[in-house]
């Protein structure tokens, strides 16, 4: 009913509301045409979606709730107000009010317009919780969570650098996301019954998949939770597929390796081969990626905005007694970043 009332145009006389049905459906039909036309609009909606699925499956908030849907009046003496995407409540009770963006690919600023922070700011204030910019960097596919005083004054804008986003990120600290890495390489393994493999025609051969298996740096998983967490890092992880091919003697495939392992150069398998494990990257980025493969379309085009997120689900994937069983096949470190103490908002210059 809100939906409808804020749709159609103002009452004309006295005609009954319940006689507007057909305004009604042509009036929302209008908005939804224009909303679906706008592709930056959707685009918003997603990310907007994708951090509210991502804290859900950190499991590491009492409640998270959309704060700026709904009409709200306000006494302007302190100046405008504007409601944030959401309110989080904290396990112990703290309250953050984030507002959620999308930077372009390829963009390493992000930029906000000062009269809005204001608005957010003087909102924050006049309801109690702190207010947090949340910034899903798409040329990367990270989250970074960062106070105002981030941010530079330039001109009418509000910027905040990549760089600077990093230093003072609170993901990890507040909302439980992690840096997980292992051992590489994570290769799926597909065995072939060779005593069945038949010619085809045409060089092709006819397969019988005999069994798979998991390994983690040329070790069989055979854990039940170990492989749910190795086949997460498969398919989410972001490391690199290669595809090995290995046959008997007689010609026949013996088995068919998918091999993941993160890019990099000489001086990066160096420092692998040193530290044993290589990083796969934060939770949250690993978790977007799967949401927004959910919603997209295999050419990457939207076919919804959302999807339920899983509760706990990346909890529940590394629970905290991972490490209390000191025989896993599956090595995981998981790193957790501090923001720095620097202070980034005492610079300010104008155009």
């Amino acid at each position: 009913m809100p939906l409808i009332e804020l749709a159609l145009p103002s009452p004309d006389g006295q005609r009954l509301l319940s006689d507007r049905h057909a305004e009604s459906i042509s009036a929302i039909s209008d908005a939804l045409s224009e909303s679906l036309g706008n592709i930056s609009r959707l685009q918003g909606w997603q990310t907007q979606y994708a951090f509210e699925a991502v804290v859900v499956a950190l499991d590491s908030v009492r409640l998270i709730k959309t704060e700026d849907s709904g009409l709200f009046y306000f006494d302007d003496a302190d100046g405008e107000l504007q409601p944030p995407d959401y309110r989080i409540v904290l396990k112990d009770g703290t309250q953050l009010l984030i507002e959620v963006k999308n930077v372009a690919p390829g963009v390493l600023e992000a930029k906000v317009r000062a009269k809005d922070m204001a608005a957010a700011q003087t909102y924050a204030k006049a309801t109690g919780g702190r207010l947090l910019y949340a910034h899903l960097w798409s040329s990367m596919g990270m989250w970074t969570l960062v106070d105002p005083s981030v941010f530079n004054l330039v001109g009418s804008q509000q910027r905040l650098p990549f760089v600077n986003s990093m230093k003072a990120n609170e993901m990890q600290s507040l909302l439980g996301d992690g840096m997980l890495a292992s051992e590489p390489p994570l290769t799926f393994s597909v065995m072939m019954d060779r005593e069945k493999e038949k010619l085809a025609g045409d060089d092709r051969r006819a397969l019988t998949i005999g069994g798979v298996e998991l390994l983690s740096a040329g070790r069989v998983i055979t854990d039940p939770d170990e492989q749910k967490l190795a086949w997460f890092l498969v398919w989410h992880g972001g490391w690199d597929e290669t595809t090995e091919t290995h046959v008997d003697d007689q010609g026949r495939v013996e088995r068919i390796d998918f091999i993941y392992r993160p890019e990099t150069d000489e001086d990066g398998e160096r420092q692998i081969a040193e530290q044993g494990f290589a990083f796969f990257g934060p939770l949250s980025k690993m978790y977007t990626l799967r949401f927004l493969q959910s919603i997209t379309t295999d050419e990457g085009d939207i076919r919804a905005l959302r999807e339920e997120p899983e509760p706990a689900l990346l909890a529940q994937l590394i629970p905290e007694d991972y490490w209390a069983k000191e025989d896993h096949v599956l090595r995981i470190w998981r790193f957790r970043q501090i923001p720095t103490k620097e202070d980034f908002g005492s610079s300010h210059a104008e155009n």
